[in-house]
This record gives C-alpha cells, sequence and structure tokens, in this order.
C-alpha cells in the first residue's frame, strides 16, 4: 500500500510545529512505509490529484490510503476525489481551525499522531451526495446545511481578515452578522417525501456531529448509521429570542436540540427549494443554489481513525450513545402549545404569511 500525503500548504501557518519536518516525515521513515508527498497548487488540485492516484491503483488492482494534511476544505476535495473508489483510505492530519469531522473520533491531538494513523483502524463511514438545481453533484462526508448557518459559514472567509480572528470566533462573528439579515428563510422542506412546514431559521444534514469549527449541532449523529440526523430550527418566536437561542443555546452551551423550535430527526433524502438563491453549506465550502438534494450513501468511504481512539469501544460500551432523546418540551401536545405562545408565530407567520392556517 501506498501512504499519499496531501498537503495544503496554506494551511496551519500559524502552528508553532512544521507537520511536514517534525511530524510526517520522522512517521514515515519509523514505519518504513512507502509514501509520497503532494502539495497542493490551488483549489481543486486535491480532488485533481485524489482522482488520478486512485485510477491509476485501481488499474493496477492495489488499495492506497490518503491523509488530507489541511483543514476541513482540503478533506473536503479529497474526499470528492475519491468518490467512487473502494480501493482508498481517506484520514486526516489536521493543520486546520476547523478540522470539525475528525472531533467525533477524537480530535486534533489524536490525528496528529501520524504513527497512530498509519496503525489505524478502518472503518466504512456514510456521507452525502448533493445534487443541485442545475444537476451538479457533490459529497459531504460531515454536513451540509441552508439557512442562517450557511449564511454566516459563507461569511467566515471575510471575517478571517480580521485582525486576531480564526477558528470558531470567525464563525460566531459572521453569525453575528447574519443575526441581522439572514434569519427568516420560507423555503420547501421534505424529508423522506414528507413536507416539514416552515418557517425555518436553518436546516441542517449530518452524517459527522461537529461543524463550524466546534458547535455540536448533529448531536446524536452515528456516520456508520446509514441516516442522516436531520436538525431543523424553525423561526416561530421574535429576534430577542433568536439572539439568545442561536448565540448560546446554538454556538456555546449545544442544547438547542431541548427547546420546542427545533425538530431533531432522521432521514435518508432531504430536498430544500426556494424560490431565490441561498447559501448552501457543503463541509465549509459555500455557493448559492435555489434547489438541493441531500442522500445518504451508506458506507461508501473507508476512513481510518488512530489506533488510540476510544470511539469504537466507548459505542461497544453504550458511553457514546446515538439514541435521540430531545427532552418533555418537544414533545406533542407540549411542543406546538410552548410555540403557540410566541406572539411572532401568531402576528407574522400566521397572520402576514399565512403558515399552518
Amino acid at each position: 500500500m501506498v501512504h499519499y500525503f496531501i498537503v495544503n500548504p496554506k494551511s496551519g501557518k500559524k502552528h508553532k510545529v512544521n507537520v511536514l519536518d517534525d511530524v510526517i516525515l520522522p512517521a514515515v521513515k519509523k514505519a518504513g512505509i512507502t509514501y509520497e508527498i503532494h502539495e497542493t497548487t490551488g483549489p481543486g488540485d486535491a480532488t485533481r490529484f485524489t482522482r488520478e492516484v486512485a485510477e491509476k491503483a485501481q488499474k493496477k488492482g492495489e488499495k492506497i490510503r490518503i491523509y488530507s494534511v489541511g483543514g476541513d476544505g482540503t478533506l473536503y476535495e479529497v474526499v470528492n476525489g475519491a468518490i467512487g473508489f473502494d480501493n482508498v483510505e481517506i484520514t486526516v492530519v489536521p493543520t486546520g481551525s476547523g478540522n470539525d469531522y475528525i472531533r467525533i473520533y477524537g480530535g486534533d491531538e489524536l490525528f496528529r499522531n501520524v504513527e497512530n494513523l498509519i496503525n489505524g483502524t478502518p472503518v466504512q463511514v456514510d456521507c452525502l451526495k448533493l445534487t443541485d438545481q442545475d444537476g451538479r453533484e457533490e459529497i459531504a462526508l460531515n454536513q451540509a446545511s441552508m439557512g442562517f448557518d450557511a449564511e454566516a459559514c459563507s461569511m467566515q472567509g471575510s471575517m478571517k481578515k480580521l485582525p486576531g480572528a480564526m477558528g470558531h470566533l470567525t464563525y460566531t462573528l459572521g453569525g453575528l452578522y447574519c443575526m441581522f439579515t439572514k434569519l427568516y428563510f420560507r423555503y420547501k422542506v421534505t424529508l423522506d417525501g414528507k413536507e416539514i412546514p416552515g418557517p425555518f431559521i436553518q436546516v441542517t444534514d449530518f452524517i459527522g456531529q461537529y461543524y463550524g469549527s466546534g458547535i455540536l449541532g448533529g448531536r446524536f449523529a452515528d456516520p456508520t448509521d446509514g441516516l442522516a440526523d436531520v436538525v431543523v430550527i424553525h423561526r416561530c418566536m421574535s429576534w430577542p429570542i433568536v439572539f439568545v437561542y442561536m448565540l448560546f443555546h446554538w454556538q456555546q452551551k449545544f442544547d438547542f436540540y431541548k427547546y420546542s423550535y427545533c425538530d431533531y430527526l432522521r432521514g435518508k433524502k432531504l430536498t430544500i427549494a426556494s424560490e431565490k438563491p441561498i447559501a448552501l453549506n457543503v463541509d465549509g465550502e459555500c455557493r448559492p443554489v435555489t434547489k438541493c438534494d441531500f442522500e445518504v450513501v451508506p458506507k461508501v468511504f473507508t476512513f481510518v481513525i488512530p489506533s488510540d481512539s476510544t470511539y469504537l469501544s466507548d459505542v461497544a460500551s453504550g458511553k457514546i450513545s446515538h439514541v435521540i432523546d430531545q427532552g418533555p418540551d418537544c414533545q406533542e401536545p407540549r411542543k406546538s402549545k410552548l410555540n403557540n405562545r410566541h406572539l411572532f408565530e401568531h402576528i407574522v407567520n400566521r397572520g402576514i404569511f399565512g403558515y399552518r392556517r
């Protein structure tokens, strides 16, 4: 097996450790493996290189392992290059500011131990296949969304230009900006053919659990169960309540799912359609769309987790549970009664826009 390290040279410049010279090279030389290092030259190069080496190895009947050395954007490109090749194993050497997908398996420190990645455990994981209104397809290993969180994510690039802004802070700043402009969406949402009534703040489809540089949005998600966790946050409350809810319960405390404004669902196919273009966030990569189908593709990738990760044993022992528990406030009829108390629901949603008449 050849081990390919695809390095994003623009990622991790603020790290005190030189990941390539101080972490990767000593580990591969100690392990005595056959390896190749490829530095990306620009957007899309990781996808091109991954597809190229995967196809070459497939023709030889060989397996390869690809190490995405960068952040979530680099992993996104590697995943989209590896789709369709069952001879490819994928893992991550994190150098970016987010690295959200790997948090479920133990986080940055475990994955920076390259020796334990070389001796790691392969796991078959699910992904999301996304198809927009023009038929363009792409793959998400972690999550995809439309609404407030996608709009905030699309602002992250601008926020990174501010002095001292990095990591989760850039998402928070983007969220504060969108809090005044992107909180009411009237798109049409269906999950496995059943329509979910609006209006919405956001709808997020999870395979993994974390996104937005550390937000635990897919609280109960299992990346191996063949289902996506769909978090729907309804806009049925006034702006001051939304502000507190999104800033603290969504971005900080991660107990958003306990509130009546939230539906935490599971399914295989989600569709969102909008009359005007809105942001689509796919593993941190954003672009405008008017319609998108999100479909789970079960066990399509082999992802390698570190040999010292306790994730698999914690799932087997029950220490980690994927059972959805939203609490009593999200059960009917109490859920509807709580939401009906908001004047915003009666005046704006039902009165002005005619929702749920």
